[in-house]
């Protein structure tokens, strides 16, 4: 089923070098790439032996924990967008009016993965093509699925953000992991700083 643009490939790999790279996961299983989304369509999670095996699948390496004493749970390594095809000078310059959001910070993701924040240590105002005004800490919000549909322009230049601080489940287990992706073209709503 059809989750995002057939420009968008997402997925996570605890190969890639960085804060999110590890070989085994804590119950022993070599740790691979995990394609999420592959041209748009929606292909997989990434799972414990325990969830491979409720789903029917094979276990992919994503059951970590931070701290020996605590209970492992499926995360993510590095989670990216994969790279397209197009020159990122070319994708802004074809926007009449937009911002270019650069610089990443923060994301944050609803529970429900519905909705999404990515906070910027800029944010260019794009007009007539051009990067214009420079605003600091903004950021983008959207729907996750419409933001994804909308994706009309992927670049060639991959890049891989450290993230010192993803956090998850009770008791709270903070990790160190990677997040990345090229410029992508689609349509979100500006946010302040934070």
């Amino acid at each position: 089923k059809p989750v995002a643009s057939p420009l968008v490939t997402a997925f996570s790999d605890p190969s890639l070098p960085g804060s999110g790279h590890y070989r085994y996961d804590h119950e022993g299983t070599p740790a691979r790439r995990v394609v999420h989304i592959d041209r748009g369509v929606f292909t997989g999670f990434m799972n414990s032996r325990q969830t491979a095996a409720v789903f029917g699948g094979a276990p992919n390496g994503h059951y970590v924990a931070t701290e020996p004493h605590l209970v492992p749970l499926v995360r993510m390594s590095s989670t990216v967008f994969a790279g397209g095809d197009r020159d990122p000078r070319d994708i802004v310059g074809e926007v009449d009016r937009g911002y270019y959001v650069a610089g990443h910070r923060i994301p944050s993701i609803a529970e429900s993965r519905e909705n999404f924040r990515i906070s910027a240590r800029k944010v260019y105002e794009i007009r007539n093509g051009e990067l214009g005004q420079l605003y600091r800490d903004g950021g983008i919000m959207a729907d996750t699925r419409d933001y994804l549909m909308q994706v009309d322009a992927v670049g060639t230049d991959f890049r891989l953000y450290p993230i010192p601080n993803c956090g998850k489940g009770a008791p709270m287990q903070t990790k160190r992991l990677g997040n990345g992706g090229p410029t992508m073209r689609s349509r979100a709503r500006l946010a302040g700083g934070g």
